[in-house]
């Protein structure tokens, strides 16, 4: 069956669901990275506790390689692990409450299709 036979209810219903689902794409991908980042930060935190406290380190920052005490890089990655953290647990929660949408609009366009006699094979 085309798109252009569909009632306009159900037309409506999938375009809101389309737009939904690439929302949630876009989320799970932001998610992904954000938990790939938080995984480096925490295997170099790791790293970092069997480097001697008095050993020189290095910090690539835009096209400069700076030198930096090792609490002063531990204290960054702290912070941007926090940071970390907070987006991760914020995308997991969009996550989860589009997952409810995606899942209440699929039953609202089933049922829409039912009222029209029309069924999803």
């Amino acid at each position: 069956m085309s798109e252009k036979t569909l009632p306009p209810e159900v037309q409506q219903l999938l375009i809101q669901y389309q737009t939904l689902r690439e929302h949630q794409a876009r989320i799970d991908a932001e998610l992904k990275m954000v938990e790939a980042e938080l995984s480096d930060v925490e295997n170099v935190m790791d790293t970092l506790k069997n480097v001697d406290d008095s050993a020189e380190l290095y910090k690539v920052v835009g096209h400069v390689i700076v030198k930096k005490s090792k609490a002063d890089i531990v204290k960054e990655l702290e912070e941007r692990k926090e940071l970390l953290v907070v987006k991760r647990d914020k995308y997991r929660k969009q996550l989860e409450f589009l997952n409810k949408q995606v899942n209440e609009l699929e039953g609202r366009i089933k049922e829409a299709l039912s009222k029209h006699g029309l069924s999803i094979e």
